[in-house]
């Protein structure tokens, strides 16, 4: 699992440090002011499509199935997932292209609509991007089903290529229409790269009926709607942020963006290795098998997670400058955006635990708890970051989109307990004391010395790597159980 994760992991890497180089053109650009808030909502839009499928909607739901099936019977499930599927979504392209300047109030409210008016031609335009990402996300399932991770993941990197090449090649005055070409056509360009890959374990389709029965379908859509409500908080809390000021919108976006790399880099590659073996573990019928995988990625993903959300967020200042230097901000936004991200890294290890209880849920078909979770917050951000907007500004509704990750994993720590076996969550944090608080104490110790003691980019940017480094060495000093787990493959069922 190792070797895959780290493999997924730099390519991933590329797929985020691309991304930023998207949301980098655009500060340096204009800063954070309304035209950013057009452009980021013409660019954050199709990226809601985007995770939606890429990051575990479909592949959540595709992959155990296509793990079940031999040889034809998952080329023959490929092409019928694919023509329902891209069906639909080229329905849904259609109504959003008929639709065009309610979906751009809706989704920045904050906006007037003469800012917005002259823009619905590319938003429009960025709608042909929505089949092609559908049947982009049925094709990486069968992908990583069949443990060809690489390709899947380099996807992002694709696409925010040639997002980036229409941004340098286009004037700064048609910075949303480049978007919306660079969207287009990276979707396509990723969706052809991906499908060529398949000629390696390609079998011509076995005739067979019914592929997608009922059970595949509500797995599907218990899977779908879960991610579907999960990438929906970041659009409600950036629609919310937009009715704080001209900019707010764009800032909150830009805190994202820093907190998305280590969950996509790191929790996500965990998360996409693991669970074909879930899956796997699922079909056999071995229960204590997928708990003792389901403990080693819950132990990572807490670790890892905590070690740079500590120095993220104490040095998130240093972080700011150097993800957007040279960008044209206003005074005080640099300041503004660093108390953002600082929020929201608290919330990684929940994050986290999120990702990891949504592989494992959809594995076992057991996809209740998690819509019921996911619509729990949803509600929980669309009511209480209003109220705390009014009260703390826009940190108010970095808090409210950070605390409901929290609400989020203590309920599906719960429901595990209940779907995969009591002492699930003990597994998991046994000897947490030695094993994660007190590598965390250290790593806090030196995060906050350094903190008071430099005041340099540079000299602030290595207490941070010390901080991280501190954590993971004392870590894997004290925790035999995650040592060993990342030495040796997971657990394997009996044959």
């Amino acid at each position: 699992m190792l070797r895959s994760t780290l493999v997924i992991a730099g390519l991933v890497l590329l797929g985020r440090v691309t991304g930023f180089g998207r949301e980098w053109l655009i500060a340096l650009r204009a800063g954070a002011s309304d035209t950013t808030d057009i452009a980021i909502v013409v660019l954050t839009f199709p990226d809601l499509m985007v995770n939606l499928l890429l990051s575990g909607g479909l592949a959540a739901a595709l992959v155990p199935a296509f793990k079940r099936l031999k040889d034809g019977a998952d080329t023959a499930l490929l092409l019928q997932a694919s023509r329902l599927v891209g069906g639909l979504f080229l329905l849904l392209a259609m109504v959003l292209f008929a639709l065009a300047p309610q979906m751009l109030g809706v989704l920045a409210p904050g906006l007037p609509a003469a800012t917005l008016a002259p823009h619905g031609g590319a938003f429009r335009l960025m709608t042909v991007a929505l089949p092609l990402a559908a049947l982009s996300g049925v094709v990486v399932a069968l992908l990583n089903a069949n443990g060809r991770f690489a390709i899947g993941a380099a996807g992002t990197l694709v696409f925010n290529l040639a997002v980036i090449s229409c941004l340098l090649i286009a004037d700064a005055d048609d910075t949303v229409l480049a978007i919306a070409v660079g969207v287009a056509g990276g979707c396509l360009l990723r969706l052809l790269m991906q499908a060529s890959e398949l000629r390696h374990d390609w079998a011509a389709p076995v005739r067979r009926e019914n592929l997608i029965d009922r059970s595949l379908v509500r797995h599907f859509f218990g899977s779908f709607s879960f991610i579907t409500i999960l990438v929906a908080l970041p659009p409600l809390a950036r629609a919310i942020s937009s009715l704080e000021e001209a900019g707010a919108l764009s800032l909150f976006n830009y805190a994202y963006k820093l907190i998305e790399l280590p969950m996509g880099v790191v929790i996500g590659s965990i998360s996409t290795v693991l669970l074909p073996r879930l899956a796997a573990d699922v079909a056999d019928g071995t229960r204590d098998l997928v708990q003792a995988n389901l403990a080693v990625g819950m132990r990572a993903v807490l670790c890892i997670s905590t070690g740079i959300a500590i120095p993220a967020a104490v040095f998130s200042d240093t972080l700011v400058q150097l993800a957007f230097f040279r960008a044209s901000f206003g005074s005080g936004q640099i300041e503004a955006l660093s108390v953002l991200a600082a929020i929201g890294f608290v919330s990684l290890p929940f994050q986290g635990l999120l990702t990891i209880y949504g592989s494992a849920f959809a594995a076992s078909g057991h996809t209740r708890p998690l819509v019921v979770t996911a619509a729990i917050m949803l509600a929980a951000v669309a009511a209480l970051a209003p109220i705390a907007r009014s009260l703390l500004g826009l940190p108010g509704v970095m808090a409210a989109y950070a605390g409901v990750y929290a609400l989020g994993a203590v309920l599906l720590s719960w429901q595990a307990e209940k779907r995969f076996g009591p002492g699930t969550v003990s597994l998991a944090l046994r000897d947490a004391p030695k094993a994660l608080v007190l590598p965390a104490v250290i790593a806090a110790g030196i995060a906050i010395l350094g903190d008071r003691s430099s005041d340099g980019l540079v000299a602030r940017a290595a207490w941070a790597g010390a901080s991280f480094a501190a954590f993971l060495a004392s870590t894997l000093l004290l925790d035999g159980r995650l040592r060993a787990s990342f030495a040796r493959p997971p657990k394997e069922s009996a044959p």
